[in-house]
């Protein structure tokens, strides 16, 4: 059904080899990106609008029966980098598998996660060190471990050490698959397993890029803390004013880490 059709047959998804999403996608070796960000959320396609405005020499990534959308590759101050827009684990690894492929060689989730440790609020920033897999996808990149590293924190964290508006937390994010199946009994077990924060994308993206040797970081703004009675407090315009500006120093944070990653590969 979803495979390339060449003279002996079908080839199947995971077949698919450089050259071949190279043809898939109409980009030549020269275009392939060197950094992929990925921007966890609902609002696909106003979050393509938002992240295309930073970007220079854009092209729109198109493929076949619409496996891939609201994908683009541009430049950001001379490097290639892809942006994509995805919602959960399967979107996610998906984009990263491709890209994993065509060579790309640095991955960096972003997006939103809900806190669990008592410590971290609205509006703060979170860095995942590693994920607890409790989503289908990674199992598929890999089936032996629990928990996904990220490969990369030096390069990441001398930047993020020198934010002074938005407080920063770091460590074990898990992910998650059914957003609205949270109750009570599995946010408690999320943080029994050492779980600081939950999200539907990273771990899926750091198994697929350890999978295919990409690095890979992961940096989120905190969205709410379902553990934290004390949240409550805060009125809901206090809420918005935190996340709006953890989202812009977020965003702020995810180029610089990009720009920072290749200039000490020079």
């Amino acid at each position: 059904m979803n495979g390339l059709t060449i003279e002996k047959g079908v080839l199947l998804l995971r077949e698919l080899k450089k050259k071949d999403w190279l043809s898939m996608l109409g980009l030549s070796e020269s275009m392939i990106p060197k950094a992929l960000i990925l921007r966890g959320t609902r609002n696909l396609k106003s979050q393509y609008e938002n992240y295309r405005s930073y970007f220079t020499d854009v092209i729109n990534i198109k493929s076949p029966n619409n496996l891939l959308e609201d994908v683009f590759v541009g430049k950001l101050e001379g490097v290639s980098v892809a942006y994509a827009s995805v919602y959960g684990a399967p979107m996610a690894a998906d984009i990263v598998h491709v890209f994993g492929v065509l060579g790309t060689s640095f991955v960096l989730q972003t997006g939103c996660c809900g806190a669990l440790a008592a410590n971290i609020h609205p509006g703060d920033l979170f860095i995942a060190t590693e994920a607890y897999r409790g989503e289908g996808a990674s199992a598929y990149y890999n089936q032996e471990a629990s928990i996904v590293k990220a490969s990369l924190k030096a390069n990441a964290l001398p930047l993020i050490q020198a934010v002074r508006d938005v407080t920063v937390h770091s460590g074990r994010i898990y992910t998650t698959s059914a957003l609205f199946m949270e109750g009570k009994e599995q946010i408690e077990d999320w943080f029994n397993k050492g779980c600081a924060a939950v999200d539907m994308e990273t771990a899926a993206t750091f198994a697929v890029a350890n999978y295919f040797r990409m690095d890979s970081a992961a940096i989120l703004y905190v969205f709410d803390n379902p553990r934290n009675e004390t949240d409550i407090i805060m009125s809901d315009n206090e809420k918005d004013t935190r996340r709006d500006i953890a989202n812009r120093r977020m965003v702020e944070l995810t180029f610089e880490i990009v720009k920072s990653y290749f200039s000490t590969k020079k």
